[in-house]
């Protein structure tokens, strides 16, 4: 009985370590190619755009290509990075970093193009545009309200409670207050709104003015330009 026994554990062992090797053999997948998302289903296997059929698709009807300029609203790109340095556009009108508004447009230096969602003076809305933002506003009425004892919580309600917490101090501040009532940005924003009011009722010839009068004003010169953007920007606010 101990002799059967002896030997038949090894075997016991053995049987199992040939089982489990076949279960990772069967489960085993193979690598995702790199650029999968631009193959084809029927072709390659992959959900992608299928890019090279379009290619081709457009060779074989001998069109011309015309460059297109696409516009991307983003929270800021890297203009030296190698897969978009090549192929960004470049405003030919402008000479990048002399602090002039070469175009006459009213922007200076706006090489690749502005920044409007951060304003004229090219500040970047880093509360508004990053994930977290996204995640405060999308949980706002379900956990803005309400005082949660977080040992009532369990699971994914606790995490998704403990991520709209972080992101809750991201966007309002520790105290509670938004980065953007910061005082010495509204004196910044006083004090540019002062220069503009000054630089157009003597380019207008008038000490009062309407927005009416600010929109169908031509302005000369880079100052006026700046001056007129700037205060229609606070009056369509």
């Amino acid at each position: 009985m101990n002799r059967s026994f002896k030997t038949g554990l090894p075997a016991i062992i053995l049987s199992l370590l040939s089982l489990g090797s076949i279960a990772q053999t069967s489960t085993k997948t193979t690598d995702v190619p790199h650029g999968w998302q631009l193959l084809d289903k029927s072709k390659d296997g992959y959900y992608g755009i299928s890019i090279n059929q379009a290619y081709e698709f457009v060779k074989s009807k001998n069109l011309k290509s015309n460059p297109v300029i696409v516009a991307v609203i983003d929270s800021g790109v890297d203009t030296l990075h190698e897969d978009l340095k090549s192929i960004l556009w470049k405003n030919p009108k402008e000479i990048p970093g002399n602090g002039k508004d070469d175009d006459g447009n009213g922007y200076i230096d706006d090489v690749y193009g502005w920044n409007f969602l951060g304003g004229k003076d090219g500040r970047n809305v880093k509360q508004d545009s990053y994930e977290g933002a996204r995640v405060y506003h999308t949980l706002k009425a379900k956990y803005g309200n309400v005082t949660l004892d977080t040992a009532t919580l369990k699971g994914d309600s606790l995490e998704e409670y403990k991520t709209w917490l972080k992101a809750k101090s991201k966007v309002e501040g520790e105290g509670g207050e938004a980065p953007g009532l910061d005082l010495s940005m509204l004196r910044k924003a006083l004090n540019s709104a002062k220069k503009s009011d000054s630089i157009l009722r003597k380019a207008l010839g008038k000490d009062t003015f309407t927005g009416n009068d600010l929109d169908t004003f031509q302005a000369n010169g880079v100052a006026e330009k700046a001056a007129k953007g700037g205060l229609l920007y606070l009056f369509r606010a």
